[in-house]
């Protein structure tokens, strides 16, 4: 399934009724079944980013200063300042997921140029906006069928997902050693680490579960997957409170919060609050630690909703 053709079906998807809509008011905004209110949270538009967007952090790549980075729909990453100004930073085909390393360059989930034969990959952004492969083949010289997601763990290695070939790999902080981590998680997504370290999450986007991997950091191995949360459709993003909690940034029902081993889940922004949420990340001091941000395939700006929860420190802070 090509990119575009998964973004139509996204929007049937959100689109189309649900058993909760049943009954509901003609302006009401649903909520599952069974997924209760995990407290009052504002919502509001923080930034325009002039067309829908995926991938999305926070970190200091290049400036010095705090900045959001996001990978819009086409070509571009635009930098977004605290006080939601937006700037273009970099040119690269078909951004997807972002994360940002210590060293304040950016790793980029895209594609190479239709002219360098377009295929997928793991790229590197300096403060500069210069783009860079990083990671072009899996371990066995494998093309990438589509690199959706990657972060950094807490070792500094890279951990990425190939979410058409069923995949999940890993590799060295400058793309060396590529490895597979497993095959057994269909349509992988989304990826979070625990706050301890300890555990790698992965969001299986058409299984309705998120999956626990153990993590070993002195041999930067990865155990096999279990499940940790289930029964929860079309988890895109997610992201880890500092309390040990899962954000779920899911396609079709909305932004949800979950417990690791628990299927109980509540609600965080109304089912169709954000057109197509894809991803989330928690302020820092600058952006502020209790906000949460998320990027939209469905829209073109980025939201902020205020929480009472704050995210687990990331490699990169």
């Amino acid at each position: 399934m090509k990119r575009a053709v998964l973004l139509g079906s996204l929007l049937s998807l959100a689109c189309a009724p649900s058993p909760g809509d049943a009954g509901a008011d003609a302006g009401a905004l649903p909520v599952d079944a069974g997924e209760a209110d995990a407290g009052a949270t504002s919502l509001e538009a923080f930034a325009d980013v002039g067309a829908s967007s995926e991938g999305i952090a926070i970190g200091t790549p290049g400036t010095g200063a705090s900045v959001m980075s996001v990978g819009t729909m086409g070509d571009r990453i635009v930098q977004i300042t605290p006080d939601g100004t937006t700037t273009e930073f970099a040119r690269i085909d078909s951004p997807v997921g972002i994360a940002v390393r210590a060293d304040g360059r950016l790793v980029v989930c895209a594609k190479h140029a239709p002219a360098d034969g377009g295929a997928p990959a793991l790229f590197s952004i300096d403060g500069a906006g210069a783009v860079s492969p990083l990671v072009e083949r899996g371990p066995s010289g494998e093309t990438f069928g589509l690199t959706n997601f990657v972060a950094i763990a807490p070792d500094g290695s890279l951990v990425f997902t190939d979410s058409m070939a069923n995949r999940v790999y890993r590799a060295d902080a400058e793309g060396a050693n590529v490895a597979l981590v497993t095959d057994a998680v269909t349509f992988p997504n989304g990826l979070s680490f625990s706050p301890d370290g300890t555990a790698l999450y992965v969001a299986s986007w058409d299984s309705q579960t998120v999956f626990t991997l153990p993590f070993d950091r002195a041999s930067s191995r990865y155990g096999e997957p279990v499940v940790s949360i289930g029964g929860v459709r079309n988890v895109d993003g997610l992201v880890t409170t500092a309390d040990g909690e899962l954000v779920l940034v899911t396609s079709t029902r909305g932004i949800l919060l979950g417990t690791p081993g628990s299927d109980t889940t509540s609600a965080l922004t109304a089912m169709r609050a954000i057109a197509l949420p894809a991803n989330g990340v928690f302020g820092d001091a600058a952006f502020g630690p209790n906000a949460l941000y998320l990027s939209a395939l469905g829209q073109g700006t980025i939201t902020r909703v205020m929480t009472e929860l704050s995210g687990a420190p990331l490699p990169s802070r």
